[in-house]
């Protein structure tokens, strides 16, 4: 009995152990097999990027820009963005004062006197349409004036001096500061009125003579506002004015608004 049990015993330990076997055999001794990474780009992809790249970055970019402002017609119109990025009109009304040398019958330098005056000045470069003419070309219509008197309580004499004046000027900016340096041409005429008195007679001369306005100077316009268009506009200058053979100058500022 003892050995027919042994027997069965091993018996089924052999069976077991080749049905446990058989899958362990079957199995392959190579190595799980992974799947390859992405392959990077190939050396003629790389060139083609490269050469893309390059086409993009000189290419002229404002290609685009000038064929649709030169367009014609109605999907053509082309707006000026100027105007927009700076709305001012161009105008200005000024307040002069300084002093005015006036040549002197009396052999003297000049006769200074105090001159005032009214100025209004229009940068008609904006209608041009070249930006850089847009704020450098201006005209001033001008008035000046200045009076001076001498003599005795017998004897004394009195005149006064008017300018009117239209004279176009050119400026050079620094930079792309609200300040420039300009100079100056212009013409008009000279209006001048004498009175002499004697004892108590009194007799007045006047007269009408073309005159010569030229002159050099600085000029700004600072924003009073950050989101407005209203400026100060402010000018120290040197101007002469040639009548007949003698040279008047006046020498002083002004201020006022540019809009």
């Amino acid at each position: 009995m003892r050995t027919v049990t042994v027997k069965t015993w091993l018996t089924r330990c052999l069976v077991g152990g080749l049905l446990t076997s058989a899958p362990a055999l079957a199995q392959d001794d190579d190595p799980y097999a992974y799947p390859e990474d992405d392959p990077g780009p190939t050396q003629e992809q790389i060139d083609e990027e490269e050469a893309a790249e390059y086409r993009r970055r000189f290419t002229d970019q404002a290609e685009e820009f000038r064929r649709v402002s030169e367009q014609e017609g109605e999907d053509g119109d082309f707006k000026e963005l100027a105007g927009i990025d700076d709305p001012n009109k161009g105008f200005a009304v000024e307040l002069l004062a300084g002093a005015l040398l006036l040549s002197s019958p009396q052999g003297r330098f000049a006769d200074t006197t105090v001159g005032l005056g009214v100025r209004a000045t229009w940068e008609y470069g904006r209608i041009l349409n070249i930006e850089p003419l847009r704020e450098a070309l201006w005209a001033d219509i001008r008035w000046t004036f200045g009076g001076q008197s001498d003599g005795t309580q017998f004897i004394k004499g009195s005149s006064t001096y008017h300018y009117f004046t239209i004279a176009p000027a050119y400026e050079l900016k620094f930079g792309k500061s609200d300040f420039g340096v300009f100079g100056q041409v212009g013409g008009g005429i000279s209006y001048m009125s004498t009175s002499i008195t004697v004892d108590t007679k009194e007799t007045e001369v006047t007269g009408i003579k073309p005159v010569i306005q030229y002159g050099l100077g600085l000029r700004g316009r600072p924003r009073l506002t950050s989101d407005g268009n209203l400026r100060l506009a402010l000018r120290l200058e040197a101007i002469g004015y040639r009548r007949g053979y003698l040279n008047d100058f006046f020498l002083g500022g002004s201020v006022g608004v540019a809009f």
